[in-house]
């Protein structure tokens, strides 16, 4: 018995230390981030492309401006990323698409879902063309669970007067009095055959508030215009596409990564015609320093590689 209880406590004791080790060597992106005061933007989730990844969450930003919320993007384990960032579902009101791909969707469902569940007042999508039939394909999902909620609950909550949507172009943006939203077509979907999907749009956006300046590139290739558009920005949100990642698609693929993503030097090139303040590198794959070099080679302001849950402030 004695010989047995020595064996249990030099266990218990090697996995103590082995906790402790993890816990020491755990990447600062599985921690809870402090909070944050003040305007800045929460990286939710790093990832680019479909799939699920064991560094990355899903493509997802979180923009708190003024005591307001604003996610772009919302990709696959938002809600979890979320959570890590000490917020709720249904305190996230506001949710802009960059595109329609699905990496940059994947976690509508359960986003909007769990925010309807817990009560929240309501949810609008905002996106290019295709955002209200995206929308009304996601609330019929949403009633299968509302159906049975509301029957357990004697209430009458409709999803239709929850969850909205509203598609937003160059010349129609979005203005709530707290912060101004412009929006431009990018050069993601160039090479895809138009009969089969027409109205297919990809934004960047640009974000206005209390005289500073948020662009979120989405995902893109150059495109003329961009730089303008993101012109003096604070900080300029950027997808980048690296060889390595370009390596790891079928050939049918990497003409797309070549012409409808940004590879580094077009990354440092952009922010450096635009003269932003600060270049975020998210929607990322494989990056390694020789990456970074290649960005600050064309960049000279400050560069950093987003992870998940990193805050930043602006």
């Amino acid at each position: 018995m004695k010989k047995h209880r020595i064996g249990m406590g030099l266990a218990l004791a090697a996995l103590m230390m082995a906790q402790t080790a993890w816990a020491a060597e755990r990447p600062a992106s599985a921690e809870r981030p402090a909070a944050a005061s003040g305007d800045h933007l929460v990286l939710l989730g790093t990832g680019g492309g479909p799939g699920g990844r064991v560094d990355r969450a899903g493509i997802a930003t979180l923009l708190e401006v003024a005591g307001h919320r604003y996610l772009v993007d919302a990709g696959g384990g938002v809600s979890r990323q979320l959570a890590q960032a000490g917020v709720a579902e249904r305190d996230v009101p506001l949710v802009f698409l960059t595109h329609l791909h699905d990496d940059h969707y994947a976690g509508l469902l359960s986003l909007a879902s769990f925010a309807w569940s817990t009560r929240g007042k309501g949810m609008q999508l905002l996106g290019p063309a295709g955002t209200v039939e995206l929308a009304h394909a996601l609330g019929a999902l949403m009633e299968v669970n509302a159906r049975i909620r509301n029957a357990e609950s004697g209430q009458n909550r409709p999803v239709a007067n929850f969850l909205s949507a509203r598609e937003l172009t160059p010349e129609a943006g979005y203005d709530d009095g707290a912060v101004k939203v412009r929006a431009m077509l990018n050069s993601h979907y160039t090479l895809m055959d138009r009969n089969r999907a027409p109205g297919a749009q990809s934004l960047s956006y640009r974000f206005e508030a209390g005289g500073k300046v948020v662009v979120f590139t989405g995902d893109t290739g150059p495109t003329a215009g961009l730089a303008e558009f993101a012109r003096g920005a604070d900080v300029l949100v950027a997808e980048m596409a690296t060889a390595a990642d370009r390596a790891m698609v079928p050939p049918p693929v990497q003409r797309h990564m070549d012409v409808e993503h940004l590879s580094p030097a077009q990354v440092g090139d952009l922010a450096t015609q635009a003269g932003v303040r600060k270049l975020v590198l998210s929607h990322v794959g494989q990056v390694d320093e020789a990456d970074l070099a290649q960005v600050r080679a064309h960049y000279a302001g400050p560069v950093v590689l987003g992870h998940d849950l990193q805050s930043i402030a602006f």
